[in-house]
């Protein structure tokens, strides 16, 4: 439910502040620029000695960008990048300290599904590796771990060779270590981003 209400409100900010349609219609290479919130579900932390715990996160920030091309015909591919940064709240229900944050580092396709309109939803996907880690309680590590990601959003030309876009982004990758003196736990984890930005085809 909590991912769909996500959704929902990506798609609201997008519309709220007119973005829409793609790049031009002649292609060509681009980059852009983005930037945004970070909102971390409720995560796993599993530790042998302590079992499974769950820990909640407050709003965080995400900043990345892409280099990409645009084929011309609503397929767009890319190399992106996406840090995302959120502070430990709660680890089953008491307050804790700490964060966690992700650099991501993916090979991602987008597909316009309306080419040629005013206003054009995408949708896109990637596959990666995502630097993840941080501390909880005491407990820290980071590591690079394979990950995932998609996404949806809206796009809007503002000029010849500059587009506006806003959208949600979920990551997620396998669990990284996280350890102190005594012990060793495994920290799950994923993300959800509402993201606005800029790109511009380089001509």
């Amino acid at each position: 439910m909590r991912r769909q209400i996500v959704f929902a409100a990506a798609l609201g900010i997008a519309f709220g502040v007119g973005i829409g349609a793609a790049l031009a219609d002649d292609g060509g290479y681009y980059v852009s620029a983005e930037g945004g919130v970070s909102l971390p579900p409720d995560l796993h932390l599993d530790s042998p000695t302590l079992g499974r715990n769950q820990d909640s996160f407050g709003t965080g920030f995400a900043v990345g960008g892409a280099l990409g091309y645009d084929t011309g015909n609503g397929w767009r591919v890319e190399l992106n990048t996406l840090h995302q940064n959120a502070d430990v709240s709660r680890l089953n229900g008491t307050p804790a300290t700490g964060h966690i944050s992700s650099t991501a580092v993916m090979a991602n396709a987008t597909y316009d599904l309306m080419t040629g309109e005013k206003v054009t939803p995408y949708v896109g996907a990637g596959l990666g590796f995502v630097n993840v880690g941080g501390q909880v309680n005491g407990l820290s590590g980071r590591d690079w771990k394979p990950a995932y990601q998609a996404e949806a959003g809206l796009r809007t030309d503002i000029g010849h060779d500059t587009s506006l876009f806003g959208e949600y982004r979920f990551t997620q990758s396998e669990s990284v270590a996280l350890s102190d003196s005594t012990d060793t736990a495994h920290q799950h984890f994923s993300d959800h981003a509402l993201l606005a930005g800029v790109s511009l085809k380089l001509n």
